[in-house]
């Protein structure tokens, strides 16, 4: 439902552009002055109508939280420990992490190498300009 007024909104606020868009090619100013001001108006009253609505809310959120506070409290549940962490588990953590590391060095270093000879080749098929000395 938000949605259909959502978009009847954009519609208005198109057609009222559009209107002052005509209206000024046409050098009808009071109708761009028309147009300005219907639009100035809907966007004044969607925001009172937005703080409205946050005000209101807030009681009914202070509400909630005072309810829920009073309410009797369900027992916790045993708490349930996390399985130990054996040594074996971090070297092998530890393992996985430098060779995704030691990965992507090895294509960086690969990507340099490249451009560093891309640019070497360039370099020697091109000749020096005469202002150049070699």
């Amino acid at each position: 439902m938000r949605s259909k007024y959502l978009l009847a909104g954009a519609g208005v606020a198109a057609v009222l552009s559009i209107i002052g868009l005509v209206g000024s090619l046409l050098e009808l100013w009071w109708l761009v002055v028309l147009a300005g001001m219907a639009l100035l108006s809907a966007t004044l009253l969607v925001a009172l109508d937005a703080d409205r609505r946050v005000r209101s809310l807030r009681p009914y959120i202070r509400g909630e939280v005072v309810r829920s506070s009073r309410a009797p409290k369900a027992p916790k549940p045993a708490a349930t420990q996390s399985p130990a962490v054996s040594e074996v588990d971090i070297v092998g953590a530890v393992k996985v992490l430098q060779a995704q590391y030691v990965g992507r060095m090895d294509r960086l270093q690969t990507s340099l190498d490249e451009a560093v000879a891309l640019v070497r080749d360039e370099r020697a098929a091109t000749p020096p300009r005469s202002d150049q000395q070699a």
